[in-house]
């Protein structure tokens, strides 16, 4: 085998490969070679490492003599693991040295840390998988925040409860995600891949250290907070099994049995598959949870306002009024009904209002998309027409 010592390149130009020409300059980042060369050189460190089973004067990490871990390599990325006894960490200084001078690569020691103690691995682990309850309060406060009044910190403004808007759409809500049940569907998946896989290192060293070939899973006093908690959860596992079975998406089955059913509002076919702008899809979805800031609504909170409609100046504000029996309203809803060659008029109270609205919106025909679209938007154009002239 010879050393490569030179890198030439060959250009395909509409199908056919040019003459190879010399590289004028050495590897950058980011050039494609840099990763399998670096993985090369890696190798030997790695081998190196392995080969300290061999020493009878190195001692494994306590969790990590059962399956031989030495080291866990990702990129650039290297954790060593050892007893913290000086012998063993004089061998993997050796390893060092001796990859030293046959590479001439390095560690930084301004990157590098060593932690020493009775950290487990699993104090990594709890990082990735399990969030504390006061994070997800803070982020979704901060979210919350956003929605309502396009802050980037908490406030405590919001017309909808947060625990309708990560409501799924058919069940009247937005469709986000609640933080601390998936993050609880994620942990009982944890527990299903226990179960089910061995592929993977983690797995291997919790069969190793707390389950030992046991069908029946003994809750093990020492475990670390998170083995317990994903141990915890094989009843729910084992519920969603029975109802659902395997296969795939199971953290998607696990969040929708945990989250459970809520009731399905009648006016949601309104929502599915309406190509209306977000502002206006937002605007309709806040009215058919009636929690529009009308006048009304202002003055149930003690607002001192002037009750007087803005676009007509003939009655007081109220929803009902304000998108189906202002004079402004009907001639706006007219025009927009007979774009769409709709031949029926705007009914004048709310509950008579949603029925036209199911009636007519309801269905996956082009005639039912285009009225939801044309809805959506009228509501957004009244709404925002009121609040120019209000504000």
């Amino acid at each position: 085998m010879h050393c490569v010592k030179t890198v030439n390149y060959a250009i395909v130009v509409n199908g056919q490969t040019t003459q190879r020409f010399d590289a004028a300059k050495g590897l950058r980042q980011g050039d494609p070679m840099s990763p399998f060369l670096f993985a090369i050189a890696m190798e030997y460190l790695s081998r190196l490492l392995i080969g300290l089973k061999e020493e009878k004067a190195f001692k494994y990490h306590p969790k990590c003599s059962k399956l031989d871990i030495t080291h866990l390599c990702f990129a650039d990325d290297l954790l060593l693991f050892s007893r913290g006894d000086l012998e063993s960490i004089k061998i993997l200084q050796r390893c060092f040295s001796e990859f030293f001078q046959a590479s001439v690569l390095q560690a930084n020691l301004t990157k590098s840390s060593i932690y020493c103690g009775g950290v487990q691995m699993e104090s990594y682990w709890a990082q990735l998988f399990i969030i504390p309850i006061k994070i997800i309060k803070v982020i979704e406060g901060l979210c919350r925040s956003y929605l309502w009044s396009g802050v980037g910190y908490v406030t405590k403004k919001a017309l909808i409860a947060w625990e309708k808007v990560y409501c799924p759409k058919y069940e009247g809500g937005m469709g986000l995600i609640n933080m601390k049940v998936w993050n609880t569907a994620a942990v009982a998946k944890l527990c299903w891949d226990l179960a089910n896989k061995e592929d993977k290192l983690w797995i291997k060293w919790i069969h190793a250290y707390y389950i030992k070939g046991q069908r029946e899973w003994k809750m093990r006093k020492h475990a670390s907070w998170i083995i317990q908690k994903v141990m915890n959860a094989q009843k729910i596992v084992e519920q969603v099994q029975q109802v659902q079975g395997k296969g795939k998406g199971m953290i998607r089955k696990l969040y929708c049995h945990m989250k459970g059913e809520q009731h399905r509002p009648t006016w949601t076919c309104l929502m599915f598959n309406n190509a209306a702008r977000p502002k206006a899809y937002f605007t309709i979805w806040i009215m058919m949870n009636q929690k529009l800031a009308t006048i009304d609504r202002l003055a149930q909170w003690g607002v001192a306002v002037d009750k007087t409609c803005v676009l007509c100046k003939n009655a007081d504000e109220n929803v009902e009024h304000l998108f189906m029996q202002c004079n402004f309203a009907r001639k706006l809803w007219g025009r927009l009904l007979s774009w769409i060659e709709q031949q029926s008029t705007v009914p004048l109270t709310w509950e008579q209002f949603l029925q036209w609205c199911i009636q007519h919106g309801k269905g996956k025909s082009s005639a039912a998309q285009m009225f939801n679209i044309v809805l959506t938007e009228g509501i957004y154009g009244l709404w925002m027409e009121r609040n120019s002239r209000i504000f």
